[in-house]
């Protein structure tokens, strides 16, 4: 699906985190797998969950209505999300086993949230919110990015 330019950001970090899932799903050693995860969560997608929910999110709610369903689920979703590494950085604290089940759920919660935003979220946005909205949007994000 082509994307709108103003949201390439988005998109490419929605593909390193796609990558970051399957490497969860792959993992030969669960704890080293959940320390990586951990870490690319502190140093990249918590930012991103950041833009989109201080950026994006707004953004999208003054062209449209701020309880609409996109908004709503992307929130319970990024919730979602971040109890489940939360349960993660406990069971790591702890030095509780981390199995592969637990990384498999956390690998598919992040997938079909990517694949969410990809084909539900942006599709929304570009509809509803104004050109050089976006674009201004883009320059907020690479302002963050830099």
């Amino acid at each position: 699906m082509k994307r709108h330019k103003s949201l390439h950001p988005l998109s490419r970090d929605h593909h390193h985190a796609l990558v970051e899932a399957r490497r969860l799903r792959r993992a030969e050693n669960e704890q080293e797998a959940a320390e990586r995860f951990i870490e690319f969560w502190q140093t990249s997608l918590q930012n991103h969950f950041r833009e989109e929910e201080e950026i994006l999110l707004p953004l999208f709610a003054k062209f449209t209505q701020p309880d609409r369903a996109e908004i709503v689920e992307t929130l319970s979703q990024h919730a979602d999300i971040r109890r489940r590494i939360s349960e993660m950085i406990d069971c790591l604290n702890r030095g509780a086993i981390i199995d592969a089940a637990s990384l498999k759920e956390m690998a598919s919660a992040l997938d079909s949230h990517i694949r969410f935003e990809e084909n539900e979220l942006f599709p929304a946005i570009e509809a509803a919110v104004a050109e050089e909205e976006l674009w201004r949007m883009n320059g907020q994000l690479a302002k963050r990015q830099s």
